[in-house]
């Protein structure tokens, strides 16, 4: 059988995006593979053994011999589809979907052109063209509905119509992906249910929500739906999925939800489930901005509760969120655990930039806290550094024990304080016991360099942080510096291509 062959390329940004997408998993099932022929076997594994090693150029050239040799093959049309794919993995976008209509033309009816009208629609996205798209998306729910790649057309069309804002082309796809059968080896039923129940709690509708949680496979549903509602009703999440002026809207829905929970939770008797409903409410109002509410709704529950931490630890951080934060501490000095609560109460501080009284806080800390000095010192010469007193932080940071990270951090102070000979002999010490964090430590060493005014130290270290860590990110930012601070234009491995400026 002969096939039409295209070459045709694309830009290399658009193959580089292309890439990060998968197609639908057209991997040939064992039923498939033991109807082959022994020489069928052999040739299919050659290809097989080359796209596992990601060398799709050497694939590509298998699976073209396949197709020579066994036209009338059984599982021809999965090795046309492989030939896409490897055309796919190789950039060419343009030339993978006419390879791919190559599986739909010529075989038809095979589970290959599923794969293939999915793998189309998958490549007009990254193309841009998501009119045709969606196109090819609809053909494979039309025809599949009930196979994996059926489910995974479904979901790309969601976000294309969630995108053009076609919300009625959207729910009925979305509503299936929750509720529909189909294999679901990637989750897409537990994400769509997630995503649907935020959608009914935002048209204020919290009894269909309740219905999508699939009550049969859990314990209690209405706890599953206040949890999941509390991660749905966050003034950030509705605001980036919905825009600012649903976002608006939040107290009076995150009201209609409670009040259906609390309606739910009214025959239950359990003490334990009461509380852990009244949590997820409280949860709930201080996720959606209603702050004083949910201030009310926790004070109340330790007032009820008062041996829980948990509570007391969420009602703290609800304050200091609400920039109650002297409320805050108070209610954390009750604290079983005590390291837990000085250390929150510091942090709270340094939301205040409060720093003496933070400082004071972790000084404190050490004496009461003895198990823990070496966080304790930590925190403190990154509060220390903040402030301002950096030889106070390059004591800390020595005690901290969290090398290399404090010796970076030292560096760091001894750079503001113009102590730069000391900053270098400070990360040579990183290079010669910290193999793994040598690259940076090499890339902040021609900072110093610069700083002290040594341009020519400072070019000779970049450049040998170039040669030297190749495909590393100081690499990479070294290379940026020599090009744009200093005119010098160098490749990864450290060879000039041009005169220094």
């Amino acid at each position: 059988m002969k096939m039409k062959r295209t070459n045709t390329g694309v830009a290399a940004a658009l193959a580089a995006i292309f890439l990060t997408l998968g197609s639908a998993d057209a991997k040939l099932p064992a039923d498939r593979w033991t109807r082959l022929t022994e020489e069928e076997r052999h040739q299919l594994t050659r290809a097989e053994r080359y796209v596992e090693q990601s060398n799709f150029k050497s694939a590509l050239a298998e699976y073209e011999l396949f197709l020579q040799l066994y036209t009338k093959s059984e599982v021809a049309s999965y090795a046309q589809f492989m030939f896409a794919e490897c055309t796919r993995r190789l950039g060419q976008v343009n030339a993978a979907i006419n390879e791919f209509r190559n599986v739909i033309d010529y075989f038809p009816d095979s589970i290959d052109a599923g794969n293939a009208q999915y793998s189309i629609g998958v490549c007009q996205t990254q193309t841009g063209d998501v009119e045709h798209a969606v196109v090819a998306f609809e053909k494979v729910i039309e025809k599949w509905p009930k196979t994996e790649f059926g489910a995974q057309a479904r979901s790309e069309a969601c976000a294309i119509y969630w995108r053009l804002g076609k919300t009625d082309k959207w729910l009925p796809h979305m509503e299936y992906l929750a509720t529909g059968e189909y294999p679901d080896s990637q989750n897409l039923r537990g994400i769509s249910q997630r995503r649907l129940v935020m959608h009914r709690l935002i048209e204020s509708k919290p009894a269909d929500a309740l219905a999508i949680v699939d009550s049969k496979k859990r314990k209690d549903a209405l706890t599953i739906f206040s949890e999941w509602a509390a991660e749905a009703l966050r003034v950030r999440e509705v605001a980036g999925i919905y825009g600012e002026n649903v976002a608006k809207t939040m107290p009076a829905i995150a009201a209609v939800t409670v009040a259906f929970i609390e309606q739910q939770a009214a025959v239950v008797t359990d003490a334990d489930l009461k509380t852990t409903y009244e949590h997820w409410c409280a949860r709930i109002l201080a996720g959606a901005g209603v702050a004083d509410k949910a201030t009310e709704r926790f004070a109340a529950l330790l007032k009820k509760n008062p041996d829980n931490d948990k509570i007391r630890l969420e009602y703290a951080a609800h304050l200091r969120a609400s920039n109650k934060r002297n409320d805050a501490r108070l209610i954390y000095r009750e604290l079983k655990d005590q390291y837990v609560a000085d250390r929150e109460i510091a942090e709270s501080y340094k939301e205040e930039s409060n720093w003496a009284s933070c400082i004071e806080t972790y000084k404190t800390m050490l004496t009461k806290h003895p198990a823990q000095t070496s966080q304790i010192q930590w925190n403190l010469g990154e509060v220390l550094q903040r402030a301002g007193k950096h030889q106070e932080a390059i004591a800390a940071y020595q005690q901290s024990q969290h090398e290399p990270q404090s010796l970076f951090k030292i560096s760091e102070s001894q750079g503001a304080l113009k102590q730069h000979d000391a900053a270098i002999q400070t990360l040579v010490g990183v290079l010669n016991f910290f193999k793994s964090s040598a690259p940076e430590a090499q890339y902040q060493i021609a900072g110093h360099h610069a700083a002290k005014g040594d341009k020519e130290a400072a070019i000779r270290t970049l450049k040998t942080v170039c040669k030297a860590y190749l495909n590393t990110q100081a690499a990479s930012k070294a290379h940026q510096d020599l090009a744009l601070k200093y005119g010098v234009d160098v490749t990864l491995g450290g060879a000039a291509k041009q005169e220094e400026k």
